[in-house]
């Protein structure tokens, strides 16, 4: 069965030949601000009526279970190509969406940690609609799958980059969005964003910048940093970006992870809410260079000053263009990205 064989028939189904519960769960599930458990529902969902021998309720194949299969992969080799060329991001435009902790456990199981209440009810929704497919029969399968489909294709597009810009006036953007949008409350996305942006756009081209995604933190051998800085001379920078108030300790930890992977040089940068400690910069940077790290505090604020002051409204446009593309580089949320395009869409009034 092929994903394009439903999207004709799945339009406007209501679901009305499914259990009550069942539709219900699997609506609150797409339309929820938690779009990891979107996709696990979505993979879910597929794997139970395009092979019968997979266990929709798996996440990796060391589950151990009859049917175990890695879910990340099939994820990332099928259904995101697919919502990028088909769905136009409306699961979430999330490039791995398996990296979340939700989705990092061998089974869905009612018991997983799950911090709020919100995702405690999510996860049971998830559970309970995915044994059921398990236990169902294949029309029965079919049916969820279709009804699942048909609520994803209601969703609202999440199109990346240009197309977020289709109704402001590109001939006169001012600074103003940038600050805003800096210091929107975004848990950090707007910080990591705005910076990457500025390195991409500031640095000659050959420049490396990879913005990870941002609930690889502290879980993803993958990266060092938040942002990846790599020169065409080889010289390599991990860039740590906090967006709010940090400690010595922190810093500390951010130094000596790079120090552990072989990177010699750390940006430790701050969004405009970051404070720090009663300690002295200066110290902090002499200890870790004479341990053989080059240590450097930036202020993301202090950057888009310099690059506000240093463009005009044609690299402004490029970089609110680049600060679009970063946020999906990061998995940023759908809240975030909304929060992006009301100002970057609206009158600009403050230069």
């Amino acid at each position: 069965m092929r994903l394009q064989d439903f999207l004709v028939a799945s339009v406007g189904d209501d679901g009305h030949a499914l259990p009550a519960e069942m539709r219900e769960n699997i609506a609150v599930v797409i339309n929820s601000d938690r779009k990891t458990y979107r996709y696990m529902l979505f993979v879910g969902l597929l794997v139970s009526v395009t092979d019968q021998r997979l266990h929709p309720r798996c996440l990796q194949q060391k589950a151990g279970c009859v049917g175990a299969f890695n879910a990340r992969s099939l994820c990332a080799e099928v259904v995101v190509p697919f919502e990028k060329s088909t769905l136009k991001g409306r699961l979430g435009g999330s490039c791995d969406p398996y990296v979340s902790n939700p989705a990092r456990l061998p089974m869905v199981e009612k018991n997983n940690d799950a911090k709020s209440a919100l995702d405690r009810d999510h996860l049971s929704r998830l559970y309970d609609v995915l044994e059921y497919a398990k236990n169902s029969n294949l029309p029965e399968r079919k049916k969820l799958f279709r009804y699942a489909f048909s609520c994803v294709l209601a969703r609202p597009a999440e199109e990346s980059s240009l197309v977020e810009f289709g109704s402001f006036d590109k001939t006169s953007l001012g600074s103003g969005p940038f600050f805003d949008f800096l210091e929107a409350h975004t848990q950090g996305a707007s910080a990591v964003a705005v910076l990457t942006a500025f390195f991409k756009l500031f640095y000659e081209k050959g420049t490396h910048v990879v913005a990870h995604p941002l609930t690889e933190s502290g879980a993803s051998h993958r990266e060092i940093g938040d942002i990846d800085l790599k020169f065409k001379d080889g010289r390599a920078y991990a860039v740590e970006v906090k967006a709010k108030a940090f400690s010595e300790t922190e810093v500390n930890h951010a130094c000596e992870k790079a120090y552990r992977s072989g990177i010699h040089r750390v940006i430790f940068a701050f969004g405009p809410d970051a404070e720090k400690g009663r300690w002295h910069e200066g110290a902090l940077m002499n200890l870790w260079a004479e341990k053989g790290v080059e240590l450097t505090f930036l202020s993301i604020e202090g950057a888009l000053a310099v690059a506000m002051a240093a463009s005009d409204t044609c690299i402004r446009v490029r970089m609110a263009e680049e600060i679009a593309l970063a946020l999906n580089e990061i998995n940023a949320s759908d809240g975030v990205k909304s929060t992006f395009r009301t100002m970057f869409s609206m009158e600009q009034t403050r230069e």
